[in-house]
């Protein structure tokens, strides 16, 4: 019986397609965020043009570059950190234990820049934006810092598809 019920569990808080967190995994993970997994980066990373590939070369292949990003993250961050499948074609990384937005960006450079090596059919590139907001203190607000990296991402989009952005305070 354990057994099964970790099994349902895991089918509760898990995406089926990629075998990260989903929204309530997510949420269930964060609500648990202790004052030492401070301060944390929050990034939000969207595979640039994923409806084009779904179009132009069916939801099977679309598929595969969702499974693709889930093990470059995967193998990008430390067990510690949560990976969410956010929506569609978003996702969410918090990097635990993140001192400074420089280390945040070279890390999430890096996932963008592994994305972009792997190739599809005819060539085709794919590309990965990111929006990465810090979170410094425990008992500031998640939804403020991920409106904040989704912010940041839209600038990188606008600026260069396959590019990562930190949110700057308007000023």
């Amino acid at each position: 019986i354990r057994k099964r019920e970790r099994i349902l569990q895991k089918v509760a808080s898990h995406d089926h397609l990629t075998d990260l967190l989903n929204r309530r995994g997510f949420k269930a993970e964060t609500d648990s965020l202790r004052a030492e997994d401070f301060p944390l980066a929050v990034c939000l990373f969207d595979l640039d043009d994923l409806k084009k590939i779904n179009d132009t070369y069916g939801h099977e292949i679309g598929d595969r570059v969702l499974r693709a990003f889930a093990e470059n993250v995967s193998n990008h961050t430390r067990t510690t950190d949560i990976l969410c499948r956010y929506g569609g074609d978003e996702f969410v990384v918090i990097l635990k234990r993140i001192n400074d937005a420089q280390t945040a960006l070279k890390k999430c450079s890096e996932i963008c820049h592994n994305m972009h090596e792997y190739v599809l059919e005819d060539n085709i590139s794919v590309f990965t934006s990111c929006g990465i907001a810090l979170l410094n203190s425990y008992g500031d607000s998640l939804d403020d810092v991920i409106e904040r990296a989704d912010k940041a991402l839209y600038r990188a989009k606008r600026e260069n598809k396959g590019h990562c952005c930190l949110w700057e305070e308007e000023k």
